[in-house]
């Protein structure tokens, strides 16, 4: 047995690669992160905490670090390894190393990004990212030795999302295509929903054996299939919950109070409030664009 295969929260999933589940069964603000070891040792993604970095780091040392997006559940910790290969995708712009830019990025509204700021800087203890050693673009391949790493440019969660396919072991990484009850996230101003979808049924079709998220245990293939059509649905199933609101002349503000994505259940109000309106936005756009409802001065109804 491996060392790092003594703690609890790690699990081997392939020759050379482990589950490492993030504290809290790897909600937000945490994520699971995957281990490689090969010629070199690849963590991806930051999400699992400074303390569960620390100790696999004590036992398996970590040379490189690889980012799947820039999201506060991915790079959570990644200072921890700041002095590790670093590898960010090529879409990733500067604003990761300004927390306060991150927040425009993130947030529309003025207040809403400084808002951002501070629960990542002071709640999280996110640190501003530093200069990458390398960048990857789609296709590109990570050598690791025996184990080879795909990049996959997934947008549509957002415009950096990347998703990564191991060709030796045919262990597919979803990272936020997350197949969580929730259904897909676009809760930022760059999110897209017909991206995201695109990016969801190009994935389904890789060479594939078996399939690890950021939020959920790992599948095999003959268990995707169904988990892939449920997501897919759950994009339709967003899109008539906001439908259904609209059956009484609405705006924008009174969608998001009633809350139909996150069900008024997060604990800050506030990020629920950016996250929903987001989310709401891009449903509205789409069904003004289908003919399904109307659009006049801000308020919305069925057509």
């Amino acid at each position: 047995m491996n060392s790092i295969e003594m703690l609890s929260y790690v699990s081997p999933i392939a020759e050379g690669i482990w589950l490492i589940q993030g504290p809290g069964k790897s909600r937000f603000p945490h994520s699971n992160g995957f281990l490689l070891q090969g010629e070199r040792t690849c963590l991806i993604d930051a999400g699992i905490g400074a303390k569960r970095i620390e100790e696999i780091d004590h036992r398996l040392p970590i040379d490189m670090l690889v980012i799947s997006h820039s999201h506060p559940d991915h790079i959570l910790a990644w200072h921890t390894l700041a002095d590790r290969q670093l590898y960010l995708p090529i879409q990733t712009p500067e604003s990761v190393g300004d927390l306060r830019l991150l927040g425009q990025r993130f947030a529309a509204d003025r207040q809403d990004a400084q808002y951002w700021t501070q629960v990542a800087a002071r709640r999280l203890g996110i640190h501003p990212m530093r200069r990458p050693d390398a960048r990857f673009d789609d296709g590109d391949i990570l050598d690791l030795g025996p184990l080879q790493l795909q990049a996959v440019h997934s947008p549509g969660h957002l415009d950096d999302h990347y998703c990564f396919l191991e060709t030796t072991t045919g262990t597919l990484f979803s990272i936020d295509i997350d197949f969580t009850g929730f259904g897909p996230w676009y809760g930022n101003p760059e999110g897209d929903i017909e991206r995201f979808r695109a990016s969801v049924e190009r994935l389904r079709e890789l060479p594939y054996k078996q399939i690890c998220s950021a939020h959920k245990p790992p599948m095999p293939r003959s268990e995707a299939g169904q988990a892939f059509d449920r997501y897919l649905e759950a994009f339709n199933r967003q899109r008539e919950q906001v439908f259904d609101l609209c059956g009484q002349e609405t705006d924008l503000a009174a969608l998001a109070e009633q809350s139909p994505f996150f069900r008024n259940r997060m604990r800050d109000s506030t990020l629920q409030r950016i996250f929903e309106t987001e989310m709401i936005r891009k449903n509205l756009a789409l069904l003004v664009r289908e003919n399904r409802i109307i659009e006049a001065d801000g308020r919305y109804r069925w057509r």
